[in-house]
């Protein structure tokens, strides 16, 4: 096997030589050079690593730099290997990471095009292999964020908050640092969803529960930290947005930072986010009408787009239900906002069906209680679409439940189980399925 693999070597070489190729791209020792690429190659296809490292180090000698983008992934995945194998040598363990990182390093240099993906797999690598690190860690995993910028790796996003609300608990970060981490990555990561990047959404999810459990994200933090900023500076606009969404995020509507802040964004770039915010305080303040402006304005934004219509819509949905007590408007919100996107399906039948189980019904026995089947209906699509409201949605149709008419009521009006039923109630139709008590 050796001998044979030997003549095809010889036989590569020999035209190389012939045909001028082996000088320049191989350098001056290229027989050595292409000899042990083309021999280590050979033993990492066997997956025989052993004897692969010797010879892919003296093609990492004798090449060129940059000879060949293989040739540092290779080195990746041997320096991968090295150091599971020596896992309980720490000073040699170490010695292989610190070349598993200039491996990573290197490719990025030499091969711009990927040096994102490289650097995304390195920070994993070391999330992995120099976790106790955090400092370190932190730092490579913002290496990451400042050169992939809009198309940072979600799962990056999502460490690097992870380690940063970590640190914190230590107190080996102070809470502005998070903060500012957090602002920088919300942007990001609410792209990425728009474009639907796979995981987006729920790593958003994990990002801002991991931010309001850190403990950093009260009113009074974002007050003392940014306060003072916003005096000094009022026309900077990135601060100013940072300001508003902090707040916003931590619900601290009715502080007087929230109030000046949003006034001076929508003073600085008006646009639909701007406007939301408006909505936000004065749905604070119970002004419902100027919050009902506002949060059309926003929705009519050419600026959105329709996940952003959705989720504003389901606010718009809540906000008539809750506060304003016009279910039919609140309907109509919903249902549009499932139009809009598929995202919000669960949440948009959940209202839905909320609205329907408080609807005030006149009529009989089963004509009163026949919006709890409609209820029910909606409630069951809702946890079909969205698996994250299964707790609650199960929880409301056990209460709604519950005053489905008994059987002889039923019976008595001439209605049986599983049979079709049309419901009118509030200016509301829907058709539903009968459903009793024993």
């Amino acid at each position: 096997m050796k001998k044979t693999r030997f003549l095809f070597v010889l036989v590569i070489l020999t035209f190389a030589a012939s045909f001028g190729y082996a000088q320049g791209k191989y350098g001056k020792d290229s027989a050595e050079c292409i000899k042990n690429l083309l021999f280590y190659k050979d033993y990492m296809k066997q997956n025989n690593l052993d004897e692969a490292a010797p010879l892919w180090r003296a093609a990492f000698r004798l090449c060129p730099p940059g000879v060949r983008q293989t040739l540092y992934v290779d080195g990746q995945r041997l320096y991968k290997f090295l150091i599971e194998k020596n896992k309980n040598d720490a000073q040699i363990k170490n010695s292989m990471i610190d070349s598993l990182v200039m491996m990573y390093d290197l490719r990025s240099g030499y091969f711009p095009k990927y040096a994102i993906i490289a650097q995304t797999d390195k920070a994993k690598d070391m999330v992995n292999y120099i976790g106790d690190n955090d400092k370190k860690v932190l730092e490579i995993l913002e290496g990451v964020i400042k050169m992939a910028g809009n198309t940072t790796e979600p799962s990056i996003l999502a460490l690097t908050m992870q380690r940063a609300c970590s640190m914190y608990a230590k107190k080996t970060v102070t809470a502005e640092k998070v903060m500012d981490l957090y602002s920088l990555i919300t942007p990001i990561i609410e792209g990425e969803i728009r474009a639907n990047y796979p995981e987006a959404a729920q790593v958003k999810k994990d990002i801002d529960l991991l931010f309001a459990s850190s403990g950093i994200a009260s009113c009074e933090n974002i007050v003392v930290m940014f306060g003072p900023k916003f005096k000094e500076n009022p026309n900077d606009k990135e601060l100013v947005y940072r300001i508003v969404r902090l707040l916003s995020d931590a619900e601290c509507f009715k502080e007087e930072l929230f109030v000046s802040s949003v006034e001076a964004l929508h003073k600085l770039d008006p646009s639909f986010k701007s406007a939301y915010y408006l909505y936000r305080l004065y749905s604070s303040k119970d002004d419902n009408q100027n919050a009902m402006k506002l949060l059309q304005e926003a929705i009519d934004s050419p600026e959105s787009n329709d996940t952003e219509d959705a989720d504003m819509l389901i606010d718009m949905a809540t906000y008539y239900f809750k506060k304003m007590d016009s279910p039919g408007k609140a309907a109509e919100a919903a249902r549009l906002a499932a139009q809009k996107s598929p995202s919000v399906v669960g949440k948009s039948n959940l209202i839905l069906g909320t609205i329907w189980a408080n609807q005030k019904c006149g009529g009989n026995e089963i004509e009163t209680r026949a919006k709890f089947w409609v209820a029910v209906d909606y409630l069951i699509k809702a946890r079909n679409a969205d698996s994250s409201l299964t707790e609650e949605v199960n929880r409301l149709i056990g209460t709604y439940s519950q005053y489905f008419p008994l059987q002889e009521e039923a019976f008595m009006y001439d209605i049986m189980n599983g049979s079709s039923y049309t419901v009118n109630c509030g200016g509301m139709s829907a058709t539903t399925t009968v459903r009793t008590r024993k």
